[in-house]
């Protein structure tokens, strides 16, 4: 009888193992960069969103695809890579892919319903995403299932991401009773132990994209109205409730060892595309603007990634449903390489 009941439990201790979720640590040696993984988003309704491999050998476009005899899905919104899985989100498809970075192969393909995902972020074993259903849905990464759904009382959710205790999340758009745009201008606080809206911060109109700046501050920008209200970029510290312009306007940016890595999109009277790039000092808030001698390559920008380990950076051109082109710039903005990958290459992730 105590045998049976020391081998139950060392049994349920290996199952308490076996179910522990993921939680990633700092990499204090980390060793240099080998593998770089492009999210090509695919055109709407296209059904052709696709996974590209970056190594030192060249660029793997299709690499999901070839992987497991199948496709990504449609319309490919976000990648994250945590822990031993990268984590894609298709948002027409409502699927989130949990995908071995070493091999391609998706260990499990989570079912989203009609929520419509958006975008994602880890924290102590969990995977939070954003969805156009007005929620924030929580994936368990032992389980690899939703544990949790948290309702927000803004319009469509956007990007969110933690700080301390709190989830925060971008409120941005939705269409009126009538089909007309109408624009938030406010983050919802989620309170990660209650899993529930506590809050929200009022920011300008449209937040659509944020980060954590360090550990009590937030990088927001919010896209205004596309006519009358501009776009602006915030740095709010969540300290003292501050908010400091930032006064470069961000389409998109990165963060990586206290400095921003944004561009910013701007167009003529014919929708002609112009893109500038800056690096800014997330102290001081001083821009100095970078890659200039690349402005008409880029000019189609649709994302800016940093690699954590070698500082180099990874720009997304794209347009009009065709390939794009990943290109790599040292961190003294030398061109190291450029890579065609799929249709509407948006993200890189290391």
């Amino acid at each position: 009888m105590r045998k049976s009941i020391l081998l139950l439990t060392a049994a349920a201790m290996i199952a308490m193992v076996a179910c522990k979720p993921e939680e990633v640590k700092p990499n204090e040696n980390p060793a240099e960069t080998t593998r770089a993984y492009v999210l090509n988003e695919g055109a709407w309704g296209g059904n052709n969103a696709s996974l590209s491999l970056i190594t030192p050998d060249g660029i793997t476009n299709d690499w999901f695809a070839k992987s497991n005899n199948r496709g990504l899905g449609d319309l490919a919104q976000d990648m994250i890579h945590y822990g031993s899985k990268l984590y894609v989100v298709t948002n027409e498809s409502n699927t989130l892919e949990c995908i071995d970075p070493a091999t391609g192969v998706s260990s499990k393909q989570i079912d989203m319903g009609s929520r419509h995902p958006r975008y994602m972020v880890a924290h102590k074993g969990k995977i939070y995403v954003s969805c156009y259903d007005k929620t924030v849905v929580r994936i368990d990464t032992a389980s690899l299932a939703i544990d949790a759904t948290c309702q927000l009382s803004g319009m469509q959710p956007e990007q969110l991401c933690v700080v301390g205790e709190n989830l925060y999340v971008c409120n941005s758009w939705q269409n009126d009773s009538n089909g007309q745009v109408e624009y938030d201008n406010t983050l919802s606080v989620v309170n990660l132990g209650t899993y529930e809206e506590t809050g929200k911060i009022t920011v300008a109109s449209n937040p659509t994209r944020m980060k954590a700046l360090d550990d009590h501050r937030l990088l927001v920008a919010c896209a205004g109205n596309y006519a009358d209200d501009p776009a602006t970029t915030l740095v709010i510290d969540l300290n003292n409730g501050s908010q400091t312009p930032l006064g470069v306007a961000a389409t998109n940016f990165d963060i990586c060892d206290g400095y921003i890595y944004l561009y910013c999109t701007s167009y003529d009277a014919n929708w002609n595309a112009t893109a500038a790039f800056y690096k800014v000092n997330a102290t001081t808030l001083e821009a100095t603007p970078i890659l200039e001698d690349y402005g008409n390559d880029l000019r189609n920008a649709y994302g800016i990634n940093v690699d954590p380990t070698t500082k180099n950076l990874y720009v997304c051109n794209s347009t009009w449903s065709v390939n794009g082109d990943v290109f790599i710039f040292s961190p003294e903005n030398k061109l190291l390489g450029k890579y065609e990958a799929g249709i509407y290459t948006s993200k890189v992730v290391f």
